[in-house]
């Protein structure tokens, strides 16, 4: 252990340092000594790793977004269960008014889950363009990654 690495304990580093950590010896070190194949699923491997990155830095936006939605739209739903399918079965029941307000969760809540596991698909910045009006600074800073 070198003078430098002494001083890095456990508790100061983050999870985010360490999934970054083997994210790069998988891209830079395993990749590059591997097959074909294996190449390819080290680089697999590797965007594995960034969507658990992405989801731990975006999953708490994500899940303050459901839960205010669930709070707003199913007052009378079963917090204890999982909201997603509460509010998707309450929307195939029309229990749901397709407002403006609606409509805005619903996008703000594709561009949260695209920044999470595709933030460079073709088609998510046009649409974060066009819905700039909603509040996507939590997930633009994904988009890096």
């Amino acid at each position: 252990m070198t003078e430098r690495d002494d001083s890095i304990t456990a508790n100061s580093v983050t999870s985010q340092q360490l999934l970054q950590a083997v994210k790069g010896f998988i891209a830079e070190t395993v990749t590059p000594a591997l097959s074909d194949r294996n190449q390819f699923n080290a680089r697999v491997a590797a965007n594995v790793i960034g969507i658990v990155q992405r989801e731990e830095a975006l999953g708490p936006a994500l899940s303050a977004l459901d839960n205010a939605a669930f709070s707003r739209w199913i007052p009378d739903g079963a917090p204890d269960k999982d909201i997603v399918p509460q509010i998707s079965q309450a929307i195939a029941k029309r229990t749901i008014e397709p407002d403006t307000a609606f409509l805005d969760y619903l996008k703000q809540r594709q561009l949260l889950l695209s920044a999470i596991n595709n933030p460079r698909y073709a088609n998510r910045a046009a649409a974060a363009e066009k819905w700039r009006y909603l509040d996507t600074d939590a997930h633009s800073a994904a988009d890096k990654r």
